[in-house]
């Protein structure tokens, strides 16, 4: 389980950050302890003491008393390695952040794709969920990031993977749609599962990045249509937030 730290002294901005975050932790099927703070003072106290330990901490930077860039030099000086991700209305401090070896920096009120795209990142040793897939007589664990859609015919399931590769086996689709349990997969066919970050355009079917049409089915074609929809908008919509790296 990853223990994430968020130190804000505003509410609503916790509460917000926390909803994201719930979010990404669930689609990637990781258990998550999120942990709020409303000052420097108190984390750093309970830094010391033992009382928390935490795998990532946001820490935004404007707040009263002890500020965050204090927090986190604070934080350093008691040997607390912890990857700091600086939450601001401001790119003043983004130079100043690297002194406390900040791992980001986010401007408010910043996408959600931006957001999670800085957690890759960051936890991208412990963040890449494989799948075991039966083909013949072994076993293969593909990344869910690396499958652009899955397809079946007759006995055979085929699992598409963003190299050009593919991985053929006589499990489900159903079965496979279950132990992945991601909500970028979506059953837009019988005989369809496509991963929505590789779709690059729908007409009549969904324009995969490789040119492939993968079709959608007439019954709830509108419920298909809006999934991806609000699953677009959600992650790739535009958005004038920056973060340094």
């Amino acid at each position: 389980m990853k223990t994430i730290v968020v130190c804000d002294d505003v509410e609503i901005e916790r509460l917000l950050l926390k909803e994201i975050l719930c979010q990404y932790f669930e689609e990637i099927n990781e258990e998550v302890s999120i942990v709020e703070y409303d000052s420097g003072e108190t984390l750093i106290a309970d830094v010391e003491e033992g009382y928390i330990a935490m795998d990532l901490l946001f820490l935004d930077i404007c707040m009263k008393k002890l500020n965050g860039m204090e927090t986190a030099r604070k934080l350093r000086q008691i040997q607390c390695k912890v990857p700091i991700i600086f939450l601001t209305a401001s790119p003043d401090y983004a130079i100043e952040s690297y002194e406390v070896q900040a791992s980001g920096y986010l401007l408010k009120s910043f996408s959600e794709e931006k957001l999670m795209k800085l957690l890759n990142r960051i936890l991208k040793t412990d963040m890449k969920r494989r799948v075991a897939i039966k083909n013949r007589r072994q076993y293969r664990y593909p990344c869910t990031d690396d499958i652009m859609y899955i397809d079946s015919d007759k006995h055979n399931v085929t699992l598409h993977l963003s190299d050009g590769s593919e991985i053929i086996t006589v499990d489900k689709l159903g079965e496979i749609e279950k132990r992945i349990n991601e909500k970028r997969f979506l059953r837009c066919h019988q005989s369809y599962l496509v991963n929505m970050d590789y779709i690059k355009d729908v007409e009549d079917d969904f324009i995969m990045e490789d040119g492939t049409l993968v079709p959608i089915r007439v019954r709830g074609r509108k419920e298909i249509l809006d999934t991806y929809y609000d699953y677009f908008v959600n992650h790739f919509g535009d958005s004038k937030d920056t973060f340094a790296e």
